[in-house]
């Protein structure tokens, strides 16, 4: 929430500068003009080849269906090096198919508890049929904890930023989606990126800046900001509101229909 006096693109409405306002941030579109993240060789090839180079930045570096991604192309970088002497002699012909893995696959990775990572042995063989040495799979698995732990890093740097803008001390942050909560140590890596940020003392024993998993994040956040806006329109403040009749109308008419599904007419 922001107040309106903040936000210069409603300036010309002329409205109260304390007003609240909810604002979807679409952080996944930050930095499109490329002047502020570092890129690897690897973020770059994955922009110019997507649907929409250019756009959505922030997000090729941190949702999920991009990390197998730049995990792939690692790989076939290495493999195509000779210094490097990686999956010599096996067929790279699944691995060269753009977009067969997501991050799932490095999640795997991470989560095999066994000291010769035979789960991670497995997993190469089954999925991509490249049997993979003990070294291969040592240096697979540090490469998704790399990858994995940068986006959970950069995810947080979004969550700092509001909390400086905002001056949050102290906040609970709700986070959708697979990454957040199924990667493994992703919530762990997060929160050290916000102790680092937000330079919390050593002692403080919890997250004064709390982030916890919320279901359908999208869905809730919509319906949070319709209530808001119904009730704005009830009190009478309809600055900003296109058409305030058409709000009071449909809600009448759901009111009525959830009435007589109730009475069971």
């Amino acid at each position: 929430m922001e107040e309106v006096g903040e936000i210069p693109k409603l300036a010309h409405m002329k409205l109260d500068p304390s007003l609240p306002m909810a604002i979807n941030c679409e952080w996944g579109a930050f930095d499109n003009e490329h002047v502020v993240l570092p890129r690897t060789p690897f973020d770059i090839i994955i922009d110019k080849e997507s649907p929409r180079p250019g756009q959505q930045s922030f997000e090729k570096m941190v949702a999920g269906l991009y990390l197998g991604e730049i995990f792939r192309l690692v790989l076939l970088d290495l493999h195509s090096n000779n210094e490097c002497q990686i999956f010599e002699n096996q067929d790279m012909g699944k691995l060269k198919k753009a977009y067969t893995l997501d991050a799932s696959f490095l999640s795997a990775i991470e989560e095999d508890p066994f000291e010769n990572l035979t789960e991670v042995e497995d997993l190469f063989q089954k999925q991509l049929g490249i049997t993979a040495t003990k070294p291969e799979r040592e240096l697979c698995r540090r490469l998704a904890e790399l990858i994995g732990t940068r986006a959970a890093r950069l995810s947080h740097c979004g969550i700092a930023a509001i909390c400086k803008k905002k001056g949050y001390e102290k906040c609970h942050v709700g986070a959708d989606g697979s990454v957040f909560n199924k990667y493994p140590h992703f919530k762990v890596r997060g929160a050290q990126a916000l102790r680092e940020i937000l330079d919390w003392p050593k002692e403080t024993r919890r997250d004064p800046v709390d982030v916890r998993a919320a279901e359908d994040g999208s869905g809730v956040g919509a319906a949070l900001i319709a209530a808001l806006t119904l009730k704005r329109v009830q009190e009478g403040q309809t600055a900003g509101i296109q058409d305030p009749e058409a709000i009071l109308s449909a809600t009448h008419a759901s009111s009525t229909q959830s009435k007589e599904v109730e009475e069971g007419k």
